[in-house]
């Protein structure tokens, strides 16, 4: 039956040969670990760029609409594509719609007009790959119209 120092002293000549070791797991897991958090994060960044221009082109073009009736149209689709333009994104890439609600031809002051901009933002170093790898955006901003359709 072994000793309990004899058992010390193994362990001990064991790990006097291990030494240096330990920063080398240290680097190799550090580096698998940190490639995919940073890539998070890069992606993360991406998306809340283009929610927050989705919702600033859908809020001023909204706004644009309630108070010039759609006449305004040409203004509120160069507010949509201005917001766009300065969170990095496309704005052809964008899809707008306008509905009115309860008539949907807004014809009638008084009514609900809303703007909803959809965006599909490519993943960051895979653009171009798929069309299933693209994060869908889609921001919505609801006024009451103060005008007529015909701009009166």
């Amino acid at each position: 039956m072994p000793r309990w120092n004899d058992l010390a002293a193994q362990l001990r000549r064991r790990l006097g040969e291990e030494r240096g070791s330990a920063s080398l797991e240290f680097l190799g897991v550090g580096v698998l670990l940190l490639v995919p958090l940073a890539y998070g994060a890069l992606t993360l960044g991406q998306v809340e760029q283009a929610v927050l221009g989705s919702e600033l082109g859908a809020r001023n073009a909204a706004r644009v609409l309630a108070a010039d009736g759609t006449v305004a149209l040409a203004t509120a689709e160069q507010h949509i594509a201005l917001a766009l333009e300065n969170h990095g994104l496309d704005p052809d890439a964008a899809s707008v719609e306008v509905r009115c609600s309860p008539t949907p031809d807004c014809t009638v002051a008084g009514e609900t007009l809303t703007v909803t901009v959809r965006y599909e933002l490519e993943l960051p170093l895979l653009a171009g790959t798929s069309e299933w790898l693209r994060v869908p955006i889609e921001a919505s901003s609801t006024f009451p119209q103060q005008r007529f359709a015909t701009g009166e």
